[in-house]
This record gives C-alpha cells, sequence and structure tokens, in this order.
C-alpha cells in the first residue's frame, strides 16, 4: 500500500493585516455546528446573504450504511472566483463525539477552500502540513461485523398529577446491513400506554398497545433500478388488530443515478401485497379476519440545492380484491429562499382515505373519541404548516456571543 498521508490545513488568522473589506465573503449553508466552522476561519467574512457573497458553501448530509453520515461540501465561487467550483465530502462514524465530529467537518471544510485560495494573495497566510504516515503493507479490513449495525433503544415515562397519571413503555431493536449491491433492515418495536384519570363524577382509563415487526431485503440490480421483498407483522388495540401480516416484492426505479443522491433524487416504486388480518372485534363490513391483495404506486422526490430543498413523496395504494377500498397520501416539505433575506418554509400531508377496512362495528363512546382508545372513521386528514422569513440588517455574522 502506498503511504497514507493526513493532510492538515491550519488557516493563521493575521486579522490586522486584512480589513473588512478586503476579506472574502463567504455564506454557509450546513445543518452542522456552523458557528464552529466560522469561529476557527474568521480569515473569512461571513454574511447572511447569498447573493453578497463571494463563496457560496452548500453542506449537504445523508445517513450511511454504518448508521453515520456522509457530508458532502460544495462550492460556488462568483465574482472574482467565478466560474471555480469545488466538491468534497467526508464520512462522520456514528461513535464519534460531538465534538470529534465537528473538528472532522472543520478540516474538511478548510480543505475544499483551500482550493479557491492557492492562487491570491491569501496563499501567503495558509500553512499547510503533512504527517506522513507509518508504512503499512497491503491488506484487506477485517470487518469482524460484517457491516452488520444493531441498535438497542428503550424508554419508560411516567406522569403522576392529583387526577391524571399516565405510564407509556417503549423497546426498540433495529437490524441493518448494507453493502453496494444488498440492504437489509429489520425493525422490532413495542409501545405500551396506560391512562387513568379521575372526574368529579367519574374514572376514566385508556390502554393502548403496539407490538410490530417489519423486515426487507433490496438488491440492487443497477445504478437505477433495484428490486426487493417487504413483510410485516403488527398487532395494535388502535387499528383494531389482532394479527396483520404483510408480504410484498417491489421493483424501483430511479430516474437518476444513484451516485447524485446527495443532492438529487427521482424513485419510482411500485410494490405488490399479500395481506391477512385478524381483527380485535368484528368490523363496520361484518368479518373478523380477512385475506386481501393490494398495490402500491410511491413517487419520491428529494433535492437539495443552493436554492433551498424539497423533499416530497406521494404514495397511491388500492385493494385488489377491494377496489374501492383506497388511499391516496401527498407529503410535502419545503424549504426555498425567495430572495435576498425573504425565505419560504412550507410543510403538510394530504390523504384522501377510503381504505378504513379495519374499523370495528358499533359506535364510538366519548371516551374512545376523547382518549383516542381506538380509530375513527374519516374520509380525509390534511395537515398544512406555512411560514415566512425575511432577515435584514448588518450582513455579517462573524460574532458568536453565549453570554446571559
Amino acid at each position: 500500500m502506498k503511504n497514507i498521508f493526513f493532510l492538515y490545513i491550519i488557516l493563521i488568522f493575521p486579522l490586522k493585516a486584512l480589513s473588512q473589506s478586503d476579506k472574502i465573503k463567504i455564506f454557509l449553508s450546513c445543518p452542522c455546528d456552523d458557528d464552529f466552522l466560522k469561529q476557527n476561519t474568521l480569515i473569512f467574512d461571513y454574511v447572511r446573504d447569498r447573493t453578497l457573497s463571494d463563496i457560496e458553501v452548500f453542506v449537504f448530509e445523508i445517513s450511511n450504511a454504518g448508521g453515520g453520515k456522509k457530508y458532502s461540501f460544495e462550492y460556488f465561487g462568483k465574482n472574482k472566483f467565478s466560474n471555480t467550483e469545488n466538491k468534497i465530502h467526508t464520512d462522520i462514524e456514528q461513535n464519534l463525539t460531538f465534538n470529534e465530529s465537528r473538528e472532522v467537518l472543520l478540516n474538511t471544510y478548510k480543505l475544499g477552500m483551500v482550493y479557491f485560495l492557492q492562487n491570491t494573495d491569501y496563499k501567503d497566510i495558509i500553512e499547510v502540513t503533512f504527517k506522513k504516515g507509518e508504512q503499512a503493507q497491503e491488506e484487506t479490513i477485517d470487518d469482524s461485523w460484517k457491516n452488520w449495525v444493531f441498535e438497542v433503544s428503550g424508554s419508560f415515562n411516567f406522569e403522576n398529577e392529583k387526577s391524571i397519571n399516565e405510564e407509556e413503555y417503549n423497546l426498540g431493536l433495529e437490524v441493518d446491513r448494507v453493502t453496494e449491491m444488498w440492504r437489509l433492515r429489520s425493525d422490532f418495536g413495542l409501545r405500551r400506554s396506560l391512562k387513568f384519570f379521575s372526574g368529579d363524577d367519574q374514572d376514566y382509563s385508556s390502554e393502548r398497545e403496539r407490538l410490530f415487526y417489519s423486515g426487507s431485503l433490496v438488491k440492487s440490480i443497477s445504478d437505477r433500478i433495484s428490486f426487493g421483498v417487504f413483510g410485516s407483522y403488527r398487532q395494535d388495540t388502535y387499528q383494531n388488530y389482532k394479527s396483520a401480516y404483510n408480504f410484498s416484492p417491489a421493483l424501483e426505479y430511479n430516474f437518476i443515478p444513484y451516485d447524485q443522491v446527495l443532492t438529487r433524487e427521482v424513485t419510482l416504486a411500485y410494490k405488490l401485497g399479500y395481506n391477512s388480518y385478524e381483527y380485535l372485534e368484528e368490523t363496520l363490513y361484518g368479518f373478523d379476519d380477512q385475506r386481501l391483495f393490494n398495490q402500491s404506486l410511491t413517487l419520491n422526490l428529494r433535492f437539495r440545492e443552493k436554492w433551498g430543498s424539497i423533499y416530497t413523496y406521494m404514495v397511491a395504494s388500492q385493494f385488489l380484491d377491494e377496489p374501492d377500498q383506497r388511499r391516496l397520501t401527498i407529503n410535502n416539505n419545503f424549504n426555498l429562499r425567495l430572495t435576498r433575506g425573504l425565505s419560504l418554509r412550507v410543510s403538510g400531508y394530504f390523504r384522501v382515505i377510503r381504505d378504513q377496512i379495519n374499523l370495528p362495528k358499533g359506535e364510538a363512546s366519548i371516551e374512545d373519541l376523547l382518549l383516542r382508545q381506538r380509530q375513527i372513521s374519516t374520509d380525509f386528514q390534511n395537515r398544512i404548516s406555512m411560514g415566512l422569513s425575511y432577515t435584514f440588517g448588518s450582513i455579517f455574522n462573524n460574532i458568536v456571543n453565549t453570554r446571559l
């Protein structure tokens, strides 16, 4: 193996040598501790509006196979840096501390910025050091876990007042294994909630329990096509399921090559499933159990660009045995920079519901409605949140002050 080199870029900050007007103006957008990056690179001036910058830096993150995150730094030059772009990425391991993670991001950010400074007057105030690692022999990395990642979780919540008593516990287990060609995922969870309410004339109690397991195995056929099988099991007192099984093969097509997934993703997936239901109570349609086939089509769009981000997906599903039993779900999240200082944030979901075959027969009681002990019939479910923000004033944002 060739010598391993660790490159440490140390930016010296002779602030007296550079006036604020002489400094390069940077717009930095990072889903991280960006104040830490700014305070350790005060050779630059940081502006809050990208239209006022000389270099725009956008950082995108996505979860990786090991449970950590992959960060991609994208640099876009303007003014005297016109037609200059750069891109660099790094991986943050799951077991790194917060401080270790931001040090890795800082070094990556500096390394990407040197590309812009190498042919400017700034080159005289940059110090580059190489640390030569010991020579190593060609060897294969031995991963004793063979790409398997496990996560165990649990929580217990207790609240007690004069007239209210609540207890809730959650247990969870996730097992993942990801390679270049395969992805295996499994998720197990148990949730139990007990609530007691004491009134002047009457006491109320609510008990909800949910047990579920889901798993999938997906094979990458090419950089655009994947095939997978999905399975699940659940018990849910709220949804009237004594037991519910599902098995579904699926095919997905990615309209954009997978190597661009950090910034752009457009996929279309078709799933055909077999379902077996056993109900706690007889349903509205007179069934104690059912065996049904269903199909679904899912369109997924995700864009992370310098103008903001968009994430939206649409799912249309239908029971083949009962074509009138169907559902349409649209979920949207927008975060857009409209113009200088003005940003728009919109999120919401819209559901057209025609497939509540699991609803129990009989009228829901006041207790069921207030305590949400069981699912209630509805034709739709919608939610929308919208906000605007406008920032004006000083364009610089270098200073961090956390005093009381």
